[in-house]
């Protein structure tokens, strides 16, 4: 199954790898994603008012893939949803005594408004499927894009988005989900394709309930020939971080970052759960 990464654009703590790629800047703002300014792709004033910040971040980073790409299919996906859109939902229910409130918070906080936002913008009506699996949300994605590239899709547009809030980061150290503490943000958008002219990368393994050993081993790949990249450094700790780690090692791919090495493991760890992605340079 061919799948290659044609293109990436994020919204990330060290700002969109689709145009820079400054790995000397460390996040120095807690892991906080560094937004640009939202007026180049979203011109609406009205409806980026309306936009929460993980709607943003995801419409932002879709869009700026999308510019001078068509694709058949879409994939979104995210653990949370808007975050900050339910919890103005539950202060509503609980503010009000559980009478009727506004919906609009209930209807931005749903998972799939991503997709819905951006087909919208698009003016197009290409099928979509929206991947809500926690810490495993991106390794399923992934596979299932692969899947579709081997059959009915020539190019489909992956974006995951999550946001963070003074709330929701008090709630999940509760949950000790960060080895070290740092709960990051951020969206990543890819365009995949089963085209391999012009690819950053090739996904070539997606996989849930595994770690980066048994990876290897499966795929019979010697440890001596794999770069294993320690990503987090550069985003932080969320569900769907794996995917700002594989579209930074497609970037440092592209530029030849990893001497003698022609594969990447990107392992992401989420509490208990486990998911590795491998990559191959294109």
């Amino acid at each position: 199954m061919s799948c290659y990464i044609k293109k990436v654009s994020t919204v990330s703590p060290i700002g969109d790898l689709g145009e820079n790629l400054n790995l000397n800047t460390f996040a120095a703002n807690n892991f906080n994603a560094v937004e640009p300014d939202y007026k180049e792709v979203i011109a609406n004033a009205n409806l980026r008012r309306r936009m929460n910040r993980m709607l943003k971040m995801g419409t932002y980073a879709a869009m700026k893939c999308l510019a001078d790409t068509d694709v058949d299919m879409m994939l979104t996906a995210t653990s949370l949803g808007s975050i900050s859109d339910t919890e103005k939902m539950l202060d509503t229910i609980y503010s009000s005594g559980e009478t009727l409130g506004n919906p609009t918070a209930f209807i931005q906080s749903t998972f799939n408004t991503l997709a819905g936002n951006i087909a919208q913008l698009k003016s197009t009506h290409i099928p979509n499927v929206t991947f809500v699996n926690r810490g495993e949300t991106v390794a399923n994605a992934l596979r299932y894009a692969q899947v579709k590239l081997s059959g009915d899709a020539d190019n489909i547009l992956y974006v995951s988005s999550d946001e963070k809030t003074e709330l929701s980061e008090t709630v999940l150290k509760k949950f000790h989900l960060s080895a070290n503490g740092m709960y990051g943000e951020g969206s990543t958008a890819m365009i995949l394709s089963s085209e391999k002219t012009g690819a950053l990368a090739e996904i070539v393994f997606s996989k849930c309930g595994i770690d980066v050993m048994s990876a290897l081993k499966e795929l019979g790949m010697p440890m001596e020939d794999v770069e294993i990249l320690d990503y987090k450094r550069w985003c932080g700790e969320y569900a769907t971080a794996l995917a700002f780690g594989v579209a930074l090692a497609a970037r440092m791919l592209e530029f030849g970052m990893f001497e003698g090495k022609t594969h990447v493991a990107i392992e992401h760890r989420y509490g208990h759960e486990i998911s590795v992605v491998v990559l191959r340079k294109s």
